[in-house]
């Protein structure tokens, strides 16, 4: 099965426990609302993180997310 990938730019949906692929460089998430989001550096997500936001943004550098609910995601370039 081929990887979802985020790019920068536009919003974007993360379907609920899809892994998604970052782009290779540093980026800021915004989103709305208190979703629950993990970051892993492979894709079976072996050793997952929380992703902490605050005020719905978050600094993102890992190679993958995944939420546990269908989330609404904007990345930028930090």
């Amino acid at each position: 099965m081929p990887t979802e990938v985020l790019s920068p730019g536009p919003p974007q949906t993360m379907t609920a426990n899809v892994v998604y692929a970052l782009p290779a460089i540093r980026c800021r998430l915004f989103t709305t609302g208190a979703p629950t989001i993990t970051k892993g550096n492979d894709l079976a997500m072996t050793a997952p993180v929380a992703v902490a936001l605050t005020d719905g943004e978050a600094e993102v550098s890992s190679g993958f997310l995944k939420s546990t609910t269908t989330i609404l995601v904007t990345l930028k370039r930090a």
